[in-house]
């Protein structure tokens, strides 16, 4: 069986401390003070801006007089863009455009934790946010982040990753800089408690393709491959029981743990077509991101088996697996319970679920043109070709 080769010649980075625990966001005062850090700009998620912990956490914040609080509620009924960085800047700069805020601080999803890091860059570098897309490099280091997410999917807690779209191409690209790895990540499951069942299947399939497509992704190695194991086992238990259970704080707080997992493991090896292939649906199609991940991944799960790459070791993980059986039929079982699980989770099967069709999909057959250099972290050949056989299976 075709698997990835354990080189002990790698490079592995863990740069964002980080705090596990029910009631920690209400230590975030003393948290800044130990960074040296006073004047936080807050980001907070307009989901859950009204509840009752959050308003408890900032009240907690309030009180302490040492630190001054810029505040903006992240209201966007849509992915963060580039645009809406520049239009937010605004809040949070002086009338000469010196920044009133030595960090931000986001307090939500992987939106609202990337638009914190893309305000952390913008705040300290002249320009438009559109100008630093990509990779920018020979940039000023961008102010620290402290991310307390309150979904689990992202990683965006612990990668500088930071994904935005540019609405004139219609594109999703970031500002991926590694200043903007968070300074700490805060991971609270109470603020889990009220989030919808949708957004904690679309946050947690999303993490649980990161751990399945960075276990083998081509760059993965030996320490990353820890973390997905770890990150595929906690995610896959849980993300079955969250439905069925869904006012346990326990699971949510395994899922978000299984989140952080994976997202070390992703930012240490990559990631491949299922993660590749989100993009272009999400900003054609409105699919949030975990769930056009999800459509994808059993699909890429299936095809790697079938050109012979290895999922046994992740297949044992399952708890109620047959460990008896050959590894080939291991294999076909594992690709068959990712299935399982999207079908319990309601992950649709078809593209044309959410409106693709044969006359359509020609706009995702554009996209997936740029796509070969994600497609070769597959761990076996994915072309092009490949990836438009699959979305035309897909209708």
């Amino acid at each position: 069986m075709v698997n990835t080769k354990e080189s002990m010649n790698f490079e592995f980075n863990l740069r964002t401390n980080a705090k596990f625990g029910a009631g920690k966001a209400l230590n975030l005062p003393a948290y800044l003070k130990e960074l040296s850090l006073s004047r936080p700009g807050i980001i907070i998620d307009g989901g859950i801006a009204e509840l009752d912990y959050t308003k408890k956490v900032i009240e907690v914040l309030s009180q302490n007089t040492d630190h001054f609080i810029t505040i903006w509620v992240y209201d966007l009924r849509h992915e963060p863009d580039y645009d809406s960085i520049d239009r937010t800047k605004r809040c949070f700069v002086d009338p000469d455009g010196k920044p009133l805020v030595d960090c931000f601080v986001g307090i939500g999803g992987g939106s609202v934790i990337d638009f914190a890091k893309g305000l952390s860059t913008i705040l300290v570098n002249p320009g438009n946010a559109v100008w630093y897309k990509g990779f920018p490099t020979g940039i000023t280091p961008s102010l620290p982040t402290i991310a307390i997410p309150t979904t689990a999917g992202s990683g965006s807690e612990v990668t500088y990753n930071a994904v935005f779209t540019d609405n004139s191409q219609k594109k999703k690209l970031g500002i991926n800089t590694r200043n903007n790895y968070p300074a700490l990540a805060i991971l609270d499951p109470l603020f889990m408690i009220n989030s919808p069942s949708s957004v904690t299947v679309s946050s947690g399939m999303d993490a649980l393709v990161h751990a399945l497509e960075s276990y083998s992704a081509v760059q993965s190695n030996p320490m990353s491959r820890i973390f997905a194991r770890e990150a595929f086992r906690v995610l896959f238990k849980n993300l079955f029981l969250v439905e069925d259970f869904p006012d346990d704080a326990r699971i949510r707080a395994q899922l978000q743990y299984g989140a952080y997992l994976a997202g070390i493991s992703l930012i240490n090896s990559g990631s491949g077509p299922a993660g590749a292939l989100s993009y272009p649906l999400g900003v054609h199609f409105n699919v949030p991101h975990g769930i056009a991940g999800a459509v994808f991944i059993p699909h890429i799960i299936l095809y790697n088996v079938r050109a012979g790459y290895d999922y046994s070791e992740l297949y044992d993980l399952v708890e109620e697996a047959d460990r008896s059986v050959a590894t080939q039929v291991k294999n076909a079982l594992f690709a068959e319970k990712l299935f399982k699980l999207c079908e319990k989770l309601q992950v649709p099967e078809k593209l044309t679920s959410f409106g693709v069709t044969s006359d359509s999909v020609h706009i995702l057959f554009q996209e997936v043109d740029a796509l070969q250099n994600a497609f070769a972290q597959n761990p076996v050949p994915f072309t092009v070709q490949d990836g438009k056989n699959l979305l035309k299976s897909m209708i």
